[in-house]
């Protein structure tokens, strides 16, 4: 019987997934130092950029804290997604790194099952109307919605701040056991910045076929 072939060791993402843990892990245990340091857990967030440029192109304001390095980072990201794919979610995202773990446990332990069909075009719709939710309140409120239940934000703050604890502590254990369950549950099936992802990466080719019928209209009516 032919062994299954195991997929080469991928050692540059590797090293960014435990970067950006370790990145964390300084955030929350230097405060037992210094006393005058504040973590800001969304302070490089690029959905959060996303979303307060949103809020400035439709109020002329920025959505709550946000500054202009969320904001470059945000429009980075997008421009990342046109022409490298999901590299973000895969590479750097740590609820992406998460939940792939999560999701190798559930298969050492073979719970794992796979869902198929209608039902998964059916689950892969909700990002999309959670990235709708998310954007409407953020634009008309001026205020990141996605605080409010964002499962990265409620874990590493503790609840605290803008979290609403019957949003987030839902969303943050779908995150943990569906993606023990289900690969990478809360990636495929409610992440918003999942959804803002799949969109660019038709960008391209939309704005390509865009271009090819303006070109075509104009030269031959």
């Amino acid at each position: 019987m032919a062994h299954k072939k195991k997929s080469p060791i991928n050692y540059y993402r590797i090293t960014l997934q435990w970067g950006v843990f370790a990145l964390l892990l300084y955030m929350l245990l230097r405060p037992l130092l210094d006393k005058s340091y504040s973590p800001d857990f969304e302070a490089y967030c690029p959905f959060g950029g996303m979303q307060s440029l949103a809020s400035y192109f439709s109020s002329h304001s920025l959505a709550c804290s946000m500054t202009t390095i969320q904001i470059t980072l945000g429009i980075a990201l997008l421009l990342a997604v046109i022409l490298l794919s999901k590299l973000f979610c895969s590479y750097i995202c740590p609820i992406g790194t998460f939940t792939e773990w999560m999701g190798k446990l559930g298969r050492k332990f073979k719970v794992h099952i796979t869902i198929k069909g209608k039902t998964d075009k059916i689950l892969r719709l909700l990002k999309y109307v959670l990235l709708f939710i998310t954007f409407y309140f953020t634009v008309t409120a001026s205020e990141l919605f996605c605080r409010k239940f964002d499962p990265f934000y409620a874990a590493f703050t503790g609840f605290s701040g803008d979290v609403v604890f019957w949003y987030a502590l839902p969303a943050l254990l779908l995150t943990i056991i569906g993606s023990f369950f289900i690969n990478q549950f809360w990636c495929k099936y409610l992440c918003p910045l999942g959804a803002v992802t799949n969109i660019g990466i038709y960008a391209l080719p939309a704005a390509s076929v865009t271009l090819l019928w303006v070109l075509l209209t104009s030269v031959a009516g």
